[in-house]
């Protein structure tokens, strides 16, 4: 039986008493409405409608977190937003190569060159496919929007689950910008800064800015003497704007990425240190033990380039907007892997080592026509046009042994996706209080594939002369195709995606709202490939496009004379054709594979608070409860129903207080946040195995910044993860054994405590 968002029970519940005691109680001692005015929350203005509005005025989940939030609150890259975001996660266990996100159970554990990701990716309005181009840096942002649900008209492009959207600052006719030091811990030395302003008056304005990281490694590997988990991170933007007329304006956006090191280390851990099937004792047992070296045959090189160029004009005709962005994007990464995370050459899941080369690009084109937004009836309508040309290679081997133990094999795909969308979305306010909205999405999507996949084989041992990875360096090595799709195949989805919301303003300052929509995740192809495996396993397959509906009920008001925001929202997902990967072990040999599951569902509670409790105290919380459940997947003969979804903890939740008070006529800034994990697993396939799940946690990060007089220059300081808390960010599934006493789980952490100094100059 099937429970609504508000008929769903949970059994622990300290969260949620402690975050409405919290207010409850400070709500007490601030004077009522009416009393002597303090200094009012920012109203914060989003164009998640395609239009800018005022945040609590938009009939849908939505936070928006400020550039000085992101500049204070010491956020790096792209996944490190999701903390701030009420049932959202950010992973990422190749340094910052490609992170996973999740938002309300719904996101992706697949890491293959191809994944589509259920949570759509934008960047200045563009949509990013490929996740390559998903893990850069923060900076020169204005801020950041992310929306929560299925965004089945105006957003429609994959986002099943919701979609992250990075806003740059934009050029402007005053000159202004900033120069930006910093050093930590780790050997970390972080450079960025930006400038910009008018190139000639009223009419051309430019802004560039960069980025640069360089990071130590997170261990030492003894095989090589190297550092594991360091990398060199560059990234620039420039825009230029012109107001071509008073009706016509256009800017152009360059930017490009190196991201130059080595993978996160990953760790060996086996059953209470006891040797794994080959004699192996890991350094690590039962998650405790030396985190700060590795025993790789050869260190995990990784790297990312990336550069692109989008257009945008708005042309103003008549009082209608037209919008047109145009975007291209290339993209490349390499990685290197010793899969079994030994000193050895064991053939962890037939292979011991794997490579993997991807080299992406996209082009994109959309229009759209607004109506005025001061009418009662307001329209959008458009079309976007998208291309992805996607080239990928990747190698496993094990190359140490006899003719009989060693293996190799590659796969080489090239898979071209093609995307059209029709799009509208109408709203009409039938009375001062009450508005109907609502929105339709037409998708076709075409997609073509051409793969192999060769295996060597041979009566005797082979050697290599050369890169492994290469077919053409294996010596004494004979080559035979192991599948092929025989040339290039195609399959084509189509979508008509929709919502439907009407809203309720009970008064200026609250609002109530019920969202319906669905949202559609294309169609796609499964290559993990695994040869000499069990028949029919991880073999390439069509996977069918997912479908998701959603059922939401929202609250947002503003309290206290604009100090206290609340937000509230309930929401039940039904999940149809559900693509995961779902990880198995099968006769001792590790099995991922992309699949649909059948069916499944989503219930859950959030709450999302802002609180300026004096004009130098401000509170922040937010918390979501959920529960996920397989109602059909069965895979390797085993029916999963019932199972909850991977990577999905059922409770998250945030607390941060910060403070800003004048000091020796500057400004002091302090503040701190702590965010809460609840217990998850990371495979579909097991919810129970200790050394295959986290347990909950908390993490912490404290900061403290002093403005001196004159605004100018800002000395900071910052600690993250206060307590040094390890945990993991992912752990596979034994392997290398034949049960579950004598394997090895493949798991990585998150970062260790990291602190630093910072020195930052405005002009």
């Amino acid at each position: 039986m099937q429970h609504s968002p508000s008929t769903i029970r949970f059994r622990k519940r300290p969260l949620i008493l402690a975050l409405g005691g919290l207010f409850a109680t400070l709500s007490g001692i601030v004077p009522a409405q009416g009393a002597e005015s303090r200094e009012q929350l920012d109203t914060v203005i989003v164009t998640a409608t395609r239009r800018a509005e005022s945040l609590q005025k938009v009939p849908s989940a939505i936070t928006a977190i400020s550039s000085e939030d992101l500049e204070e609150g010491e956020l790096r890259t792209t996944k490190d937003v999701a903390k701030f975001i009420p049932g959202a996660q950010g992973w990422n266990t190749e340094s910052r190569a490609r992170p996973r996100f999740f938002i309300r159970g719904v996101g992706s554990n697949e890491a293959t060159n191809n994944a589509v990701n259920p949570i759509g990716f934008y960047a200045d309005e563009v949509y990013y496919n490929n996740n390559l181009f998903t893990g850069g840096p923060l900076f020169d942002l204005q801020r950041v929007e992310v929306l929560r649900g299925p965004q089945g008209t105006l957003w429609g492009k994959n986002t099943t689950g919701g979609a992250f959207h990075f806003i740059s600052r934009k050029p402007a006719f005053e000159t202004d910008g900033y120069a930006r030091v910093q050093i930590g811990n780790l050997d970390s030395r972080v450079f960025q800064g930006a400038v910009g302003g008018a190139i000639k008056d009223d009419v051309l304005a430019g802004r560039a800015a960069i980025h640069y990281e360089k990071r130590g490694g997170l261990a030492k590997n003894t095989t090589t003497g190297n550092d594991v988990g360091d990398f060199d991170d560059f990234a620039g933007r420039f825009q230029l704007l012109a107001l071509i007329s008073p009706e016509l304006d256009a800017l152009l956006n360059v930017h490009v990425r190196r991201l130059d090191g080595t993978q996160n280390p990953w760790y060996s851990v086996t059953r209470n240190g006891a040797p794994d099937v080959n004699g192996y004792v890991a350094p690590i047992g039962a998650g405790r033990g030396d985190r700060d070296h590795v025993a790789y045959n050869f260190d995990l090189p990784l790297k990312v380039d990336s550069e692109g160029a989008s257009l945008t004009f708005n042309w103003d005709i008549g009082g209608l907007t037209l919008t047109s962005v145009t975007a291209i994007d290339h993209g490349r990464r390499t990685g290197l892997v010793d899969s079994d995370y030994t000193p050895y050459e064991y053939a962890t899941g037939g292979s011991a080592r794997s490579y993997s080369r991807n080299k992406v690009t996209q082009k994109s084109q959309e229009f759209r026509l607004a109506s005025p937004t001061d009418e009662r009836l307001t329209w959008i309508a458009g079309t976007y046009l998208f291309r992805d040309d996607n080239e990928s290679y990747g190698a496993n081997a094990k190359l140490t042994g006899n003719a009989a133990t060693q293996s190799f094999n590659a796969t080489a795909y090239e898979q071209d996706t093609t995307s059209a969308a029709l799009f509208g979305s109408v709203g009409f306010e039938f009375t001062e209080r009450f508005k109907l909205s609502g929105g339709l999405r037409y998708t076709y999507e075409k997609s073509g594939i051409d793969l192999t996949t060769v295996r060597a084989t041979g009566a005797s041992p082979f050697t290599v002369n050369g890169n492994w990875w290469s077919p053409d360096a294996l010596a004494g090595a004979t080559l035979s195709t192991y599948y092929s799709t025989g040339g290039r195949i195609k399959n084509s989805w189509s979508n008509l995606g929709y919502d439907i919301t009407p809203e309720y303003r009970i008064d200026d300052d609250q609002l109530v709202y019920f969202r319906h929509a669905s949202g559609f995740r294309s169609g796609n192809y499964n290559t993990y490939i695994t040869p000499n495996g069990v028949p029919g396993v991880s073999q390439f397959s069509v996977v069918d496009p997912e479908k998701l509906k959603s059922y939401e009920v929202g609250y947002k008001s503003t309290w206290l004379n604009k100090r206290l925001v609340f937000n509230a929202s309930a929401y039940h997902y039904d999940y149809d054709d559900m693509q995961l990967v779902v990880n198995q072990v099968l006769n001792g040999v590790f099995y991922p594979t992309l699949m649909n599951a059948g069916s499944g569902r989503v219930d859950g509670i959030e709450l999302e608070a802002q609180f300026q409790l004096t004009e130098a105290l401000r509170l922040r919380a937010n918390l979501n409860r959920l529960r996920t459940k397989f109602d059909e997947l069965i895979a390797g003969g085993t029916n999963y129903k019932g199972y909850g979804f991977a990577r999905v903890p059922e409770t998250t939740a945030l607390l941060g207080v910060d403070y800003r008070t004048p000091l020796a006529g500057g400004t002091l800034a302090l503040g701190t946040d702590w965010s809460y994990t609840s217990r998850h697993h990371f495979n579909v396939t097991n919810d129970t195995d200790l050394y295959a799940l986290q347990k909950a946690y908390w993490l912490g990060s404290v900061r403290a910044n002093y403005t001196l007089p004159g605004e100018q220059i800002v000395i900071g300081a910052y600690v993250n993860n206060v307590t040094d808390k390890r945990y993991k960010n992912q752990a596979m599934l034994y392997q290398g054994g034949t049960n579950a006493s004598n394997g090895h789980y493949p798991t990585g952490y998150g970062d260790p405590r990291t602190f630093g100094v910072s020195l930052t100059y405005k002009f």
